[in-house]
C-alpha cells in the first residue's frame, strides 16, 4: 500500500475545490429565498472558505524567515570578560556536588528570584568556591544584556551547578 503523503499539488487542488464550493455556496445563498433549506445549504458551502484561508495563512507563516535561536553555550575558546564580582558563601552540599561534577567545571547558573542566567567563572567553580573566602569572584554571563538590571550591587542570588545550589552570593560590584 503506498504511503499517504500530502503533496503541494494535492493541497492546491483541495484548496481550489474548497474555494470553488464556497463561491457556489455564496451564489446559492444570494439566489435562494431567505428562509429555505437551499439557503442553508448555500451557507454551509460558503463556510468552506475557512479551512482554505487557514491553509493560506499557514503557508505564508512557513515563508517567514526564522531568527536563529539564542546561544546556549559560550563560544569555544572565547575570552573571559567579567560582568560582575560576587562574594560567594558555599552551601553544605557544594563539596559533594563539585566532587561529582566534571573536573574544571566552569558553567553555572545564577538564580535571582525566579530568573536564571547562564554564567561561567574564570577558573573552575571548585576553585572559585575556594577563592571566595578571600576575595570576590568574577562572573561572566552568556547574555550580559539581560542580567545587569537584575543584579545591582548588594543583590543576593544563588549559584547553581546542574540543579543544585553550590553557593549563596551577593553582588559586590558590576564590571564595566
Amino acid at each position: 500500500m503506498p504511503s499517504a503523503t500530502a503533496r503541494s499539488t494535492g493541497r492546491q487542488r483541495a484548496m481550489a475545490v474548497m474555494l470553488l464550493l464556497a463561491v457556489i455556496g455564496a451564489a446559492i445563498r444570494y439566489l435562494a429565498p431567505q428562509p429555505s433549506t437551499l439557503h442553508d445549504v448555500g451557507t454551509l458551502l460558503l463556510v468552506l472558505w475557512l479551512p482554505a484561508v487557514g491553509n493560506l495563512i499557514a503557508w505564508l507563516v512557513r515563508r517567514i524567515p526564522r531568527r536563529p535561536p539564542p546561544a546556549t553555550e559560550f563560544a569555544e575558546g572565547s575570552a573571559f570578560t567579567a560582568h560582575l564580582q560576587a562574594e560567594l558563601s558555599p552551601t553544605p552540599e557544594a563539596a559533594d556536588v563539585m566532587a561529582a561534577a566534571e573536573p574544571g567545571q566552569r558553567l553555572c547558573t545564577v538564580i535571582v528570584g525566579r530568573q536564571g542566567f547562564t554564567a561561567r567563572v574564570e577558573g573552575s567553580v571548585t576553585a572559585a568556591l575556594q577563592a571566595a573566602r578571600s576575595a570576590p569572584v568574577p562572573i561572566e554571563f552568556l547574555h550580559p544584556a539581560h542580567a545587569p538590571g537584575q543584579l545591582a550591587p548588594g543583590t543576593r542570588f544563588f549559584l547553581l551547578v546542574g540543579n543544585t545550589a553550590v553557593a549563596t552570593a551577593t553582588v559586590a560590584a558590576q564590571s564595566r
